[in-house]
């Protein structure tokens, strides 16, 4: 350990060690010069501040060199860090506290508020297009619609072609379906479709003209056969085997099918070997044709011909009724009515039988 007292007469003695510099006055005259001489160049004016006052007791100077206070190390020890002060209104003020204007609304929610009535504003727009462009346009049909079906262009003229055996009653109402309708709305297959309803009409077609006027164009059935059924009155049939009417007579104008057929009412269809009797008689060639008294039926299956001569053409079952008739033809070119009793088609070949 080295021994830092100096000797009796006063002079320092030589430890190896560097002397602390406790205050100015401890340091050289020299230094202090030297020192002074270096801070001139930039040196700064520095207000001046009134004497510190000296308390009672303590013992620490200060010492003001070109604006720097030196103060001893006894003060250095004994001084405290300064407070951290941040100065941010937002951060110094109360947490959450919002900052109200001079009204007293919330300015922050005041912000958020017209964001929401400006974006509910916009979805209400956007609907409000989305809206006019769907209704308008179906505004606009309806006005079309509403402005067609008017009493304006209602129908005020009915004309009937073709009409002979038809209803006066199926007309009637045929009538009432499109009178004071709309020409443009009006319902035309309906009519169509209830005109075909009547026994006699075989097609039907109804058309518009503008401005006011619907036609009917009515196709009858023809009515080519009859025969009686069980209730002893006749079913007039056309060449589809369709039942036209009922009569209580027996008319002379069509081909009688002797026989006693199904009572069918008005629209009923007859069986396969009463159509294939029609079909005969209404295809007759015309060498043919004044030849034929009538049409029958036999065990309601087998299908025959009575010619005014008294023979018997025998067809046999419904089928392939074109190759028989032609051997039919054939036949009475070669022979003579008159001389023979009976031909007999059914096997495809004729058979003849004479008198």
């Amino acid at each position: 350990m080295s021994n830092d007292k100096t000797p009796e007469d006063g002079t320092p003695r030589t430890t190896g060690e560097v002397p602390v510099v406790r205050a100015v006055s401890d340091v050289p005259a020299d230094v202090l010069d030297e020192l002074t001489t270096a801070f001139e160049k930039h040196s700064v004016e520095v207000p001046a501040r009134p004497e510190p006052a000296v308390v009672a007791g303590s013992e620490t100077e200060t010492v003001l060199i070109d604006g720097f206070d030196l103060v001893s190390d006894d003060e250095l020890t004994r001084a405290t860090r300064p407070p951290l002060v941040i100065e941010d209104a937002e951060l110094t003020g109360p947490v959450l506290r919002p900052i109200e204007d001079s009204d007293g609304v919330v300015k922050r929610d005041r912000r958020f508020r017209l964001r929401r009535i400006a974006v509910r504003r916009e979805e209400g727009r956007r609907r409000l297009r989305v809206v006019a462009w769907i209704g308008i346009p179906l505004v606009a049909v309806g006005v079309v619609l509403a402005i067609l079906a008017s009493p304006i262009f209602g129908v005020r003229n009915v004309s009937i072609d073709g009409v002979r055996y038809t209803a006066q009653a199926t007309i009637a109402q045929a009538d009432e379906m499109v009178r004071g309708k709309s020409i443009f709305s009006v319902d035309l297959g309906a009519v169509e479709s209830f005109l075909k309803t009547d026994p006699w009409v075989r097609d039907a077609q109804v058309k518009r003209r503008f401005p006011s006027t619907v036609f009917f164009d009515v196709f009858e059935r023809k009515p080519i056969a009859w025969y009686l059924g069980s209730d002893n009155q006749a079913r007039v049939i056309d060449i589809d085997g369709r039942v036209i009417t009922v009569l209580n007579g027996q008319p002379t104008g069509y081909t009688q099918i002797t026989g006693i057929g199904p009572d069918l009412a008005a629209g009923g269809q007859a069986d396969d070997v009463y159509t294939a009797a029609a079909q005969v008689a209404a295809s007759l060639p015309p060498e043919v044709a004044p030849l034929m008294l009538n049409m029958g039926v036999v065990g309601g299956t087998d299908l025959v011909m009575t010619l005014r001569s008294g023979a018997v053409v025998t067809f046999g079952r419904p089928t392939d009724l074109r190759s028989k008739m032609v051997s039919l033809v054939l036949v009475l070119r070669r022979t003579d009515p008159q001389s023979l009793k009976g031909i007999d088609l059914s096997s495809g070949d004729p058979i003849l039988a004479g008198r």
